[in-house]
């Protein structure tokens, strides 16, 4: 488990992930050496990854320096070997602003959050889609979700195609909203990895005091 930084209202979140993900350092100043300490560990763990460490180490790296860039204050990722490859996943979590307008001392705040996601049906097989509702988050309250296979574009002219979930979770007593995303290029597999983002967002927890 991983306690996060402090929120607003005195507000801290836990989260737990499986022990073969690596918990990651996104500070530039040290994020490569600890990346590089957490892939030898790993490696001497499962010695089959170490003809992967050059792909890994990258993923990581990439991973923690895009989770930087987007202002998150927590990130861990998943890079297991398949037969072709590397199969990634991470779980960030950000710290946004809530909904404008939207009141902080109000039970749910939920219907707020829905009209800021949009569902979408998929055209045939080869198209994107997206999901959206709302439910009781143990240990959080009722939140807003969305999930789905969508097309992201890190950088002007390139696009990645991701099983991504979203999991928006309010603050209690202010206007903030906890960003769970959980994603992975490996849409072949999405079903299994929707269950596992499920249960990684299952397990956080908003902590008073």
């Amino acid at each position: 488990m991983t306690g996060g930084p402090a929120l607003d209202a005195n507000v801290h979140f836990s989260l737990r992930v499986p022990p073969n993900w690596f918990e990651l350092d996104v500070h530039p100043a040290t994020r490569e050496a600890s990346i590089r300490e957490l892939v030898r560990e790993r490696i001497a763990q499962v010695p089959e990854l170490r003809e992967r460490r050059g792909e890994i180490t990258k993923l990581l790296r990439d991973q923690a320096a895009a989770a930087w860039d987007a202002g998150a204050v927590y990130c861990a990722g998943m890079a297991e070997p398949v037969h072709d490859g590397v199969l990634p996943a991470t779980v960030t979590v950000f710290l946004l602003p809530g909904p404008l307008g939207a009141n902080s001392d109000e039970p749910d705040r939920t219907e707020a959050l829905l009209p800021m996601l949009t569902p979408k049906e998929a055209k045939d097989e080869n198209d994107t889609w997206t999901r959206v509702r709302a439910f009781e988050l143990e240990g959080c309250g009722r939140v807003a979700r969305s999930h789905g296979i969508e097309d992201l574009a890190p950088e002007p002219g390139k696009s990645i195609r991701v099983a991504q979930m979203q999991t928006f979770v309010p603050i209690p007593e202010v206007n903030r909203i906890l960003l769970v995303s959980c994603s992975s290029p490996a849409t072949a597999v999405a079903e299994g990895l929707f269950d596992l983002f499920d249960a990684l967002t299952g397990t956080l927890r908003l902590e008073q005091g």
